[in-house]
């Protein structure tokens, strides 16, 4: 619009002809302009090459130079405004092709940013559903036997200790609510997991014998509202009931500690006993082995790097560490 009017205004010097001229122009611009929208959209970004297309757009903006030149004679003529001089004519010939290059080059350049926009898009959302999938698979993966296991510890209890059996069940029917809740989520303040965890342990002693077993759990308040991955602590404890009896002496001593430390939620895990270097392959066949790959995983895919788990062997002890950001509670 400006550069017709600023054309107009050196040819005609009646204002209305002036006026007149620059919205025929731009008309016929804007009209050229979508033929060529049209033309492009025929062109797949999927499938489109510059090197392959730029005879194309060269040519189409080529004819909608000429086009636009010869509407606007034509328009001059039914309007029956004065001809433009010769040199005006292909001096606004050339901008006017200029223009419609420009216009090409820019409308290319704006697909290509919304095409790669949309494919970072698509290719977020593709990751985030595969994440989500991933971390579905490794919940589904924690220890399928606890239920038998509980079941039959209030059998035997019901045999030989009747009053026992309501605070085992009360147990098991607390742990078994923790972990249905927590099916559509995959973080959650730690002290529900400890709390689980208490009524864990307390079905677990039972099956072993108040002997064999013995546990505490201790967390400060800040660590028990800390919003962490759930499933977090119950592997740790899962491979101490497993591989610490092979070495401890009766009974089996298991601490948990959480803490916030420096900005970290710091959870450790122990049990009495020394470490066991099992074969290569055996962690792919043993269910506390693929317990621990999966924690490894889940911190990896829901705190990131900063996220890691440790494990040390204290003199006497076998412990595991999980350091990771501090995530306050969900308001």
């Amino acid at each position: 619009m400006p550069l017709s009017t600023g054309i107009a205004t050196l040819v005609f010097h009646d204002t209305g002809t002036i006026v007149l001229f620059a919205v025929v122009r731009q008309v016929f611009g804007f009209g050229l302009t979508l033929g060529l929208w049209g033309l492009y959209q025929r062109w797949p970004a999927a499938s489109f090459s510059l090197s392959r297309h730029a005879w194309k757009i060269a040519l189409g903006c080529v004819l909608a130079a000429v086009i636009d030149a010869l509407l606007t004679v034509a328009s001059q003529r039914a309007f029956g405004l004065p001809p433009m001089p010769l040199l005006v004519e292909r001096g606004t010939l050339f901008s006017r092709l200029a223009l419609y290059i420009a216009w090409s080059a820019l409308y290319f350049v704006i697909r290509q940013e919304l095409e790669t926009r949309g494919t970072e898009l698509r290719l977020a959302r593709a990751e985030a559903a595969n994440r989500e999938a991933e971390l579905q698979l490794l919940r589904a993966q924690v220890n399928p036997h606890f239920l038998f296991n509980a079941l039959g510890t209030i059998i035997a209890e019901a045999e030989t200790n009747p009053a026992a059996v309501v605070t085992t069940t009360h147990a098991v029917a607390d742990y078994l609510r923790y972990s249905l809740s927590q099916g559509a989520h995959h973080r959650a303040p730690l002290g529900q997991e400890l709390a689980a965890m208490s009524s864990y342990l307390h079905v677990e002693r039972a099956s072993l014998g108040a002997d064999r077993l013995d546990w505490r759990i201790e967390a400060s308040d800040a660590a028990r509202l800390a919003s962490v991955p759930t499933a977090l602590v119950q592997p740790l404890i899962e491979n101490a009931l497993k591989y610490g009896p092979r070495t401890s002496p009766r009974p089996l001593q298991v601490r948990v500690n959480a803490r916030v430390e420096a900005g970290e939620v710091v959870v450790t895990v122990e049990n009495s006993g020394a470490w066991i270097e099992r074969p290569p392959g055996e962690e792919t066949r043993d269910s506390t082995g693929i317990g621990l790959a999966n924690l490894r995983r889940r911190l990896e895919l829901l705190c990131g790097p900063a996220a890691r788990l440790d494990q040390t062997t204290p003199a006497g002890f076998v412990r595991f560490e999980a350091r990771l950001p501090f995530v306050p509670p969900a308001a």
